[in-house]
């Protein structure tokens, strides 16, 4: 019964577990995956591909599908690795369908 009420209490309190309605997502910095990365490994499983439409994040889990949105444009995307930013890492496929600058960082909303 303490094992339930643990889990329970640790569901509760868990960001991972926040949803975010659709236009009221937390705002976010969204950097874009360096090229150098296509073709390796993925934290999640498979491949990174840059043009492909992926993101990572350091604490959702892998297969946590996210919708960005920037400018006016959304996009659902998998976080399919994990990265040491306190945001959201986009795919350069991601990024240029968001309107997201490919070399630089734009303030992003995200829900999950």
């Amino acid at each position: 019964m303490r094992r339930i009420a643990l889990a329970l209490a640790l569901l509760v309190q868990s960001p991972v577990h926040a949803h975010h309605g659709a236009g009221h997502g937390r705002p976010v910095t969204a950097t874009v995956y360096h090229q150098e990365f296509n073709g390796g490994p993925a934290y999640c499983g498979g491949t990174y591909r840059h043009w492909g439409v992926s993101a990572a994040h350091p604490f959702l889990p892998c297969g946590t599908r996210v919708t960005v949105s920037h400018r006016g444009r959304r996009l659902t995307v998998p976080i399919t690795d994990r990265c040491d930013c306190n945001s959201i890492d986009l795919s350069a496929g991601a990024a240029w369908r968001l309107g997201v600058p490919l070399d630089g960082i734009a303030q992003v909303r995200i829900s999950y």
